[in-house]
């Protein structure tokens, strides 16, 4: 078996395939004895319907349960499809990411080779598109670990050929304060953290900030810092928490008038960043265009599963497509106001992201990330 080159599957997410033809060969692949992962043949045969037959289409992926619960504990070496080396692709040094435990054991998925090069290329052509220049050294205020935001923003910085500085950042920790109640702790904590921005900041030519909104906050707090920030930094990109669009306002007008803000949305189940729209107004939301149809949204009612109207809000349903992995009819824990998707491909926009307050029966803490 060879790798085709009109394969949907391995198209540059800058040139998309149509969104029927990707379901057809995903499915295919997935759910073929020869090429499909441990996990997705024996799932298979709980289901009643057959997936290489009956799936045609996006709204088909309605058929499939939301399995995504299940990578809290099943094996990562179940979900390598078994097709990879028939067709001499590298399963080697997977990027394994887990979420961040914001509703109960962590879920862990992996991104192989080929599809990380697809998806990190999609991330970083967007980031050039807003102004991000060669050569700018970066601080990274955003998980390592088991996040794969670390990767991202880690390689992010290589690929513009700047310095890349990090801190030690524990998401989990926070979350376990704030459900503790540990109001002091974590006080404490947040400014160890702003203590070590302040020592890079400080110190090192920085050009690019990637930091969480709560953490940004924590950072104005020092009016040392902003200074610092203003002198040295042209763009910040936050992720991994909300903010909301008065806050956004205040940082890009007033708090931060000189430096690109620009939010990525990101999710561990679509392990990919979504820059901003480019070109949104100051005044308006900023809006998510996902990688379509390898990464899609849907914007539902709760209850129904329904789409909600354009610029309603609604909870969002993932649909992650790729060679890689096939994780359809994922129901997150987010909530988003429903917009077309600005180049007219499958799926939704998202914009004013924030999270549910409870989710599976679990209370939603964002914390620090």
């Amino acid at each position: 078996m060879t790798v085709q080159a009109s394969s949907a599957l391995d198209l540059p997410w800058d040139s998309p395939p149509g969104a029927p033809d990707l379901v057809q060969e995903a499915v295919q692949w997935h759910f073929s004895p020869e090429t499909g992962s441990e996990f997705w043949l024996e799932r298979a045969k709980t289901l009643d319907f057959d997936p290489r037959a009956d799936v045609r289409t996006v709204e088909d992926l309605a058929l499939f349960p939301n399995v995504v619960d299940e990578l809290r504990e099943v094996r990562l070496e179940s979900l390598v499809p078994r097709g990879y080396r028939e067709l001499g692709l590298s399963t080697a040094v997977p990027v394994v990411g887990e979420s961040g435990g914001t509703t109960g054991v962590p879920k862990r998925v992996f991104v192989l080779p080929d599809v990380r090069e697809r998806s990190w290329t999609w991330y970083q052509a967007r980031l050039a598109e807003h102004g991000v220049r060669e050569g700018i050294n970066w601080l990274g205020v955003v998980p390592a670990g088991p996040h794969m935001v670390g990767s991202l923003v880690r390689d992010t910085a290589a690929h513009f050929r700047g310095v890349y500085f990090t801190l030690d950042l524990d998401p989990r920790w926070a979350k376990l304060c704030i459900a503790r109640g540990s109001v002091d702790q974590l006080k404490a904590y947040v400014d160890h953290l702003v203590d070590q921005i302040e020592w890079i900041l400080t110190s090192q030519d920085i050009g690019v900030l990637a930091i969480t909104p709560p953490l940004l906050e924590a950072v104005c707090r020092r009016d040392h810092l902003v200074d610092l920030i203003n002198e040295k930094v042209g763009t910040i990109t936050w992720s991994g928490a909300s903010m909301d669009s008065d806050t956004r306002h205040l940082l890009r007008t007033e708090v931060f008038p000189n430096a690109a803000l620009i939010g990525i949305f990101g999710s561990t189940m679509i392990f990919c960043g979504i820059p901003e729209r480019l070109g949104t107004a100051v005044s308006e939301p900023a809006v998510f265009d996902p990688p379509s149809p390898f990464s899609m949204f849907s914007v539902v009612d709760p209850e129904t599963l329904r789409p909600v109207p354009y610029g309603e809000r609604g909870q969002t349903i993932s649909h992650h497509i790729t060679r890689n992995l096939f994780l359809p009819n994922n129901l997150e824990r987010d909530t988003a106001v429903r917009r077309p998707h600005g180049l007219g491909h499958a799926g939704d926009a998202v914009s004013e992201v924030k999270p549910v307050r409870e989710f599976s029966d679990t209370r939603v803490i964002e914390g620090v990330y």
